[in-house]
């Protein structure tokens, strides 16, 4: 069958959209859709079958793993259990452009974590993806709407040239108002802690230090140290 695009234009769209985009997961097909940063494909991640579809489609190397975003801070508790200077970032920076690398509290499809002990995870500052995470009770998968290599999707249309017809559902929310992707950090255990950066996007460095260097509860968990992972 064709895919499918329909048109997210406000919250008077948002109801539809989400049953349409559920009814697809459901089923086991993969979606594109609109976040605060680039453009997602997404399926259920509690499906594998759906999740090895989802990494043909968009040609991405299995043992990379695959992001997840979550409705709110509290669904993703039942996935991983933060400690304070992540509760920290969490409350900053959620929903919003960042992205945090944790260890996984409950068992997921392997190829969510790939060859990682780590999964990445995310409140996107979006209507779209969130409300369809808290339709599902769970995740939805949060990786960019592209085929692997190729420049991350800020338009629905763009996606489209790239993936085609193996979507199912092409939500339209029009031109997203970044053109980077989300900022990827990690909380290096220790009392204090640090910061591991592992790609700078959307929320710059410098905004994100500037945050925590003013809040007082990161003061106390935080070395004021950031640490830029070996890419």
């Amino acid at each position: 069958m064709p895919a499918i695009t329909v048109t997210y234009a406000g919250a008077s769209d948002l109801g539809e959209i989400v049953r349409r985009a559920v009814e697809v997961l459901r089923d086991g097909g993969v979606i594109v859709y609109p976040t605060d940063t680039s453009y997602g494909i997404g399926c259920d991640p509690r499906n594998p079958d759906a999740i090895d579809r989802l990494i043909a489609v968009k040609r991405r190397d299995p043992d990379l793993g695959l992001p997840l975003l979550f409705s709110d801070l509290n669904q993703c508790k039942e996935y991983h259990d933060f400690d304070e200077l992540e509760l920290v970032l969490a409350r900053l920076f959620w929903p919003g452009p960042l992205t945090m690398i944790v260890h996984a509290r409950r068992e997921l499809p392997p190829r969510v974590s790939g060859k990682h002990k780590s999964i990445a995870v995310r409140v996107p500052d979006h209507p779209v993806p969130r409300e369809i995470a808290r339709a599902i009770r769970g995740p939805i998968v949060g990786t960019s709407a592209n085929i692997s290599g190729e420049p991350s999707p800020f338009d629905v249309d763009t996606a489209r040239e790239q993936l085609g017809e193996d979507v199912d559902l092409y939500i339209d929310g029009g031109r997203s108002k970044s053109t980077k992707n989300s900022t990827i950090v990690g909380v290096e255990p220790g009392q204090p802690a640090n910061i591991k950066v592992y790609r700078e996007g959307e929320l710059s460095i410098e905004r994100l230090t500037e945050s925590l260097r003013v809040d007082a509860d990161a003061l106390r968990y935080w070395t004021a140290r950031i640490v830029y992972a070996d890419m």
